[in-house]
């Protein structure tokens, strides 16, 4: 007969990852009895199995950071992930105005900003790989080092159901980065609403990156370990935000130097500025011109500014 309260008072032990990872197993089950028809289960099981993995790599990680060892590697990896978020954040903005982007440092710091969540999915994802790496390798020490008597308990943590658990994040961690690559992809596309859809968005973005580069938004890609590593893509939607930030906010509407409406302008030196002005035709919407300051201090209408003499 079937007894409800035995099977509630076998999984009450269980903590909040293992329950996630217990709900995720049961959604799947339920969309592939469906067969596939269930989008939502999907969903259901991607979302569970995130919140597991959270939960399991907050722990790990408050572990890590009570220790000296720990605090040192987090902060060398927090440090390592914040010079190529500014380089890269850097690259961007050069290759959206022309110029160096020293003089524009309020854009720069847009795109650094903007960028995080994607280099969070990409540490996420390496990470996990680490995480991963570590639990094959508890399997193939249990299997060695049983012969010999070592038993489960001596390697695996203090939990419930300590096996099933070890095949669980083998098995669905795997998983979790599959659905960090998607939500990468989509991040870049600029398509969040394309993440459970059918997968098209990873290979959308991978076509991208195979296609003639013609266009501004998508002609700067940036290798970022050297040699034949990963590129990394340009995401044309970011490019249009700092192209309309740079405008709009960081870029000067009046100044000394002769200037017409709409036309705004970003010194570049004392004598040179970047002028900017609004145009539909441009992929950005806005067209970029580097032009010598026609200004009363070096005299009306000179191509060449004036020097000071010294006595």
């Amino acid at each position: 007969m079937f007894n409800l309260s035995s099977i509630v008072e076998k999984f009450r032990p269980l903590h909040l990852a293992q329950r996630f990872y217990l709900l995720a197993t049961l959604s799947l089950l339920a969309f592939l009895l469906s067969m596939a028809k269930a989008s939502v289960l999907i969903q259901l099981f991607a979302l569970c199995l995130l919140a597991a993995t959270a939960i399991e790599m907050w722990q790990r990680f408050a572990v890590w950071w009570h220790s000296l060892l720990g605090k040192a590697l987090i902060l060398v990896f927090y440090a390592v992930v914040l010079n190529f978020s500014f380089a890269y954040a850097e690259s961007m903005v050069n290759s959206v105005l022309g110029i160096r982007p020293d003089v524009v440092p309020y854009t720069v710091n847009l795109a650094a900003l903007l960028l995080a969540p994607a280099w969070a999915l990409i540490g996420s994802m390496l990470v996990l790989q680490l995480y991963t790496t570590l639990h094959v390798s508890k399997v193939m020490l249990l299997a060695m080092l049983r012969p010999f008597g070592l038993r489960a308990r001596h390697i695996l943590p203090d939990e419930p159901y300590p096996g099933w658990t070890l095949c669980a994040r083998i098995i669905y961690l795997p998983v979790v980065s599959v659905f960090l690559l998607m939500a990468l992809a989509s991040y870049f596309s600029g398509k969040p609403g394309e993440l459970f859809s059918d997968g098209s968005t990873v290979l959308e973005l991978d076509a991208e990156q195979k296609r003639p580069e013609t266009a501004l938004g998508q002609k700067q890609q940036i290798n970022v370990l050297g040699g034949e590593g990963p590129l990394l893509p340009t995401m044309l939607w970011l490019n249009k935000v700092l192209a309309t930030f740079n405008y709009q906010i960081e870029s000067l509407g009046a100044s000394s130097c002769t200037l017409t409406a709409p036309t705004h302008l970003v010194h570049i030196n004392d004598f040179e500025v970047l002028l900017i002005t609004p145009d539909s035709k441009a992929e950005l919407g806005y067209r970029y011109e580097v032009a010598l300051c026609q200004s009363p201090a070096f005299g009306h209408n000179k191509s060449n500014p004036k020097t000071a003499e010294l006595p």
